[in-house]
């Protein structure tokens, strides 16, 4: 078995066996992973940042985002407005910083185009960051009006990737795209502050024990947002403050939150899985 392929079938298994410890006959979990990093503006130029993303990707789609012939895409949240000055257009960093297709790998749909999208036709839904990617209040508002459609999604097995999203009245963050009025994350039952997070960002034991692939240097590009609270998810990365900056799991979304965490023994099991991954981190 090629190195690849070890990884998707890791990545799958971890999945499904996730999904499986709920019990017979209760609804079944999808992967999520929230950061405040934004390495869709990041991985256009940096290797650090395309090994988040792609990290991050192969997380919520079980290792299928660049498969030659994938048998779901995923689907990309972005708006097709031209990105203002400091900005840049975040699909860029699935195109030029990963290599992956738009109508092959992924399609992309702006804010009108999500509200009548047919989720079940995809395998994961990505979101690009509102700094640095091209997330605007419209998005922001579709993605929260299906914020009941996506809960649906995830617990049938989906998948879910979300960027950077940021406050413009935080000192860190000027987000032309948004304003103050916009639910951040509000399709997701986290709580989410614009804080000025303090570099360096540093991995977690368990996040080191659920992607043995990442290092330290790929979580230290710059970062738009941090977790006020994890929701239920484990914490991926923190500042040096011990801010959460990532979280994931492989979870049910709920009224109170995200329920089904893999117990200490699963994740150690995941993480063993993913080694293959570890070969992988280089990709030219």
């Amino acid at each position: 078995m090629t190195a690849l392929a070890f990884k998707r079938l890791a990545i799958a298994a971890a999945v499904t066996f996730g999904a499986a410890g709920f019990g017979a006959g209760s609804a079944l979990a999808g992967p999520v992973f929230l950061t405040g990093h934004d390495p869709d503006f990041h991985a256009q130029d940096s290797v650090h940042a395309q090994h988040l993303l792609s990290n991050g990707l192969s997380f919520v789609t079980g290792g299928t985002f660049d498969d030659a012939a994938p048998a779901k895409k995923f689907l990309w949240v972005e708006s097709n407005l031209a990105p203002p000055g400091g900005f840049r257009v975040g699909k860029l960093g699935l195109t030029t910083g990963l290599g992956l297709v738009e109508g092959v790998h992924f399609d992309q749909v702006n804010g009108a185009d999500f509200a009548t999208v047919d989720l079940s036709l995809y395998s994961a839904v990505a979101v690009a960051s509102s700094f640095g990617g091209m997330l605007t209040s419209a998005e922001i508002a579709a993605l929260n009006a299906r914020a009941g459609d996506i809960k649906t999604f995830v617990n049938a097995g989906g998948g879910l990737l979300a960027l950077a999203e940021c406050f413009p009245a935080s000192s860190f963050c000027l987000a032309n795209n948004v304003t103050a009025a916009d639910a951040l994350f509000g399709f997701v039952p986290v709580a989410v502050s614009s804080a000025v997070t303090v570099a360096p960002y540093s991995l977690t034991a368990a996040g080191a024990a659920m992607f043995p692939a990442l290092t330290d240097d790929d979580m230290n590009d710059p970062t738009h947002n941090s977790f006020g609270a994890t929701g239920g998810l484990t914490v991926v990365d923190v500042d040096s403050a011990g801010t959460p900056t990532t979280l994931a799991g492989i979870v049910r979304i709920t009224d109170g939150g995200f329920e089904g965490i893999p117990a200490p023994a699963t994740l150690a099991v995941f993480g063993a899985a993913l080694v293959g991954l570890a070969g992988l981190r280089r990709r030219g």
